[in-house]
Parts: C-alpha cells; structure tokens; sequence
C-alpha cells in the first residue's frame, strides 16, 4: 500500500492526546455546568425555561402610571444627598401633591332659585337668633352687675332745681286753633303757619323726626304764645335725643300751658342729664294735680327709673309695687308699668317676681317690647 493511502488513516501520538483531553475537558465542563447554575447565569447563558438573568440591585422607583403622557420615570425630588427615607418621603409628597391635581373638580349642587332663597331665609334667621340670644345674655349680665352695685348710693352732688312758677290750678283751656294762629301770625301768614304746624305733625306721627324738625322750625323763631308749637318741637329734639334742648321747650309749654301732661317726658329729659332735683320736683307736682291715672303712671315709671340709676332699687320697686293690681283688662300704661317692675326684679336679683310680670305680659300681649324673649331669658 502506497504512503499516500496509509497517510490520512494514521495520526500521530500528539494529535490523539490532544482530541482525547478536548473530549474529557467538554465533558466534564458539561457536568460542571449543570450542577453549578450560578456559574452559567454569571457567563450570561439562558436556561431552559427561558428566564431573564437574576441578580443585580433592585428597582426602587417604578414608573406609575397617570393621565398625562409621560414616557419618563418620576424624577427623585430633593437633594441627592439626602438619605433615602428622606427622599421616598418627598416623592411620596410630590406624588400626593400630582393626584390632587390630576383629580376632577368637585361640582357644585345646582339649586333652583326658591330653594336658594329659603337657605338665605334660614341662615338669616340663625344668625339673627344666635345675636338676639348674646344680647339677651349680655343684658342678663348688665343686670346683675347693676344689681351688685345698686347698694352703693350717688355723693356726686347734682344741679340744683330750676327756679319754676309751681302749677296750682287746672291746665289753661285751649280753644281751636285757627283763631289762635290767625290772632299771632296774621289771617295770611296764620294759614300758612297752621298748614306747616299740621305737616310737621304728620311727619313726627310719621316717625321722620328731621323733616317735622325742619318744618317747625320757622314758627319756633316767631313771636308767639302758641303752647302747642313748643310742645311738638319738644316732642321731637327728645325723639332726637337731643334731651337738654327738648326739657328747654317742653318747659315753655309747661309754662304757657300751665299743664303736667308733658311732665312724663320732661322727667325723662332731665333723668337723662342726671339733673335728680329736677326730676323729683316734677314728680312731686305732677303727684300733686293729678291729671290722670295713665299720666301719674307714666311718671311713677320714670321716677322708678331715677331712683334705680341712682343705685336706690329698694325705693324704686316699692314705688312701682304701691297700689299695682293686675287688670283683667289691661291697657297701655299697665303693660309699661308692668314691664318697668319686672326689669327692676331681674335688676335686683328677684327672678320669680320677675318671671312672673314677664309672663303676665306675654299672656295679654305676645309681642309688647322684649317681654318674650326677656321671659325665655329668666327660663
């Protein structure tokens, strides 16, 4: 056989060691690796079902999703070299903060027009209600404080009385009028000044006390002795308020008219001034004429009143407790009087004679002044 045909089936020594250890090393290198896992996950093979490679850190922040278009992972607010307890808490923030932006906006009931008014209606009498009930507490409190100090009297020394003719004979008879306004203005000017007296009148039954002020005025400055002008005018400067110009011309009209049927508000006037002598002296005079039982309680009234400011509540309750008697048929003068005696009890601390008068009241005259609301008070 020629060399060229024993040649391919020969190979050297060398040659079959090597391919002998290829064979062991790929072997072995097999078993190796199926036994050891980690070493093939290492180099980056895939096993047999096919698993993405483990190991490596974990993701912390994942993309979430929202209604806007974002491809990007939320950026970490804060400083980067916070800790990271610090900065998952700003993210958490930050991802509160964008829920409450991406929420939908609360829509408002829609409530049709009646409805919307009796709400108005209903949270205008709660509040007009819950300030009735503070200032029924606040009088309650003025009340007991007066009462605590109603035992201390006033020193301060007060005007003395002014220097009045007294009243000893009925009031002056006044006749009509006309013939009195034509006698001190003139038949032409009388007409006039009757028609302005008579609007002015209208006007302070109307309650509009500057237009009955300014319609009266002129004849106020005239030369006349008209009782009834200085009267009215006086009637409104008190409605006004303006109480020392009001005592000044319902004194003329005492005087002119020789009558007590304004003392009541002439009292008051100087009650408001604090002028005591003056007030006790016309209370005096208008017990001595008498003109009237309304009249004479009306004073009581006022009197009553002086006597309380003056820390004197004793006094001032038994001058309104002399000769009360409830009527079956209650007027005017006694709803004010009982009202005047049932504020005195509550200022001197005697709540059932004052809840008594309050109640009393409320049965003849549901809607007389406060009666009401001071009777639920003292309840």
């Amino acid at each position: 056989m020629s060399t060229s045909k024993r040649g391919p089936r020969k190979q050297s020594s060398t040659s079959k060691r090597s391919n002998n250890n290829n064979g062991r090393t790929g072997r072995g290198g097999s078993n190796r690796a199926t036994k050891n896992p980690k070493s093939r996950s290492n180099q980056g093979y895939r096993g047999a079902d096919d698993r993405k490679p483990q190991g490596g850190a974990p993701r912390k922040y994942k993309k979430k999703p929202s209604a806007r278009n974002d491809d990007i992972l939320d950026p970490i607010p804060g400083n980067q070299e916070w800790g990271g307890l610090a900065r998952k808490g700003v993210l958490r923030v930050h991802h509160d903060d964008l829920k409450s932006l991406d929420a939908p906006a609360e829509v408002k009931e829609e409530l049709e027009p009646d409805e919307l008014e009796r709400r108005e209606e209903r949270k205008r009498r709660r509040e007009e209600r819950d300030r009735r009930e503070e200032e029924l507490r606040s009088e309650a409190r003025a009340a007991i404080d007066r009462a605590q100090k109603s035992g201390t009297k006033e020193t301060k020394q007060t005007p003395r009385a002014l220097k009045r003719k007294p009243i000893t004979r009925g009031p002056m008879q006044l006749g009509e009028m006309q013939p009195r306004f034509k006698k001190s203005f003139g038949a032409e000017q009388g007409k006039k000044n009757l028609k302005a007296f008579f609007d002015s009148m209208r006007a302070f039954e109307e309650e509009r006390f500057t237009d009955a002020g300014r319609k009266l005025r002129p004849l106020i400055k005239a030369d006349h002795r008209i009782p009834e002008i200085y009267e009215l005018y006086g009637l409104i400067l008190y409605r006004k308020e303006e109480f020392t110009d009001a005592a000044d011309w319902l004194e003329k009209f005492r005087h002119l008219a020789s009558s007590t049927e304004q003392h009541p508000v002439l009292m008051d006037c100087y009650r408001a001034e604090k002028r005591w002598n003056d007030v006790d002296y016309l209370w005096d005079e208008l017990r001595e004429v008498s003109p009237s039982g309304s009249l004479v309680v009306e004073g009581r009234i006022v009197m009553a009143g002086a006597l309380a400011d003056r820390g004197n509540l004793k006094k001032a309750v038994y001058l309104l407790e002399k000769g009360w008697k409830a009527p079956k048929r209650p007027r005017d003068h006694h709803l004010r009087r009982a009202y005047a005696l049932g504020d005195l009890y509550d200022r001197a601390g005697n709540l059932p004679r004052a809840r008594e008068m309050f109640q009393w009241i409320v049965s003849f005259a549901p809607s007389f002044v406060d009666a009401r609301d001071r009777l639920k008070n003292l309840n």
